[in-house]
């Protein structure tokens, strides 16, 4: 007479464990959003301080009583204030390497705020991060400046 052995696992019963541990383990590299792409919370907060940037670079003209320039660098992926040419006064870099500010009417870098706290020119310029895109518009005059996601 033969006896059984029960002691080990059918090949079903293996197979249907390596499935379902494959299905457990391949859910979480479908459903986690790419670590380098933006989320619309980051585009909107980082739209936001750059909004922010340009008022502060319009309270450090009527400040200093200086005329101040703003200017980026899509290459090297910076956000610059500065008095001038040689001296800066805030450097930021970009948070993703997706960002880059793109020309409407303006670009960036032809911005520049007199010592009153108006600007130098009025346009409209898009900043983009990801697949988000922001329209920013500086208006002449107080140097109101707006911008809104796409």
């Amino acid at each position: 007479m033969s006896k059984l052995n029960s002691s080990g696992y059918t090949l079903i019963e293996l197979l249907l464990t390596l499935s379902l541990l494959s299905i457990l383990i391949s859910l979480p590299l479908i459903s986690l959003p790419k670590l380098n792409e933006p989320t619309q919370y980051e585009a909107d907060l980082i739209a936001k301080q750059i909004h922010e940037q340009f008022l502060a670079a319009q309270q450090v003209a009527m400040s200093t009583g200086k005329r101040i320039y703003i200017r980026t660098d899509n290459d090297r992926k910076l956000f610059l204030i500065r008095y001038h040419a040689l001296e800066d006064y805030m450097v930021i870099p970009y948070q993703f390497d997706n960002m880059y500010f793109e020309t409407i009417t303006l670009f960036p870098n032809d911005v520049s705020y007199l010592a009153n706290g108006h600007p130098s020119r009025s346009g409209s310029f898009f900043l983009v991060i990801g697949q988000y895109r922001y329209r920013f518009t500086i208006y002449l005059g107080k140097g109101m400046i707006s911008y809104k996601r796409l």
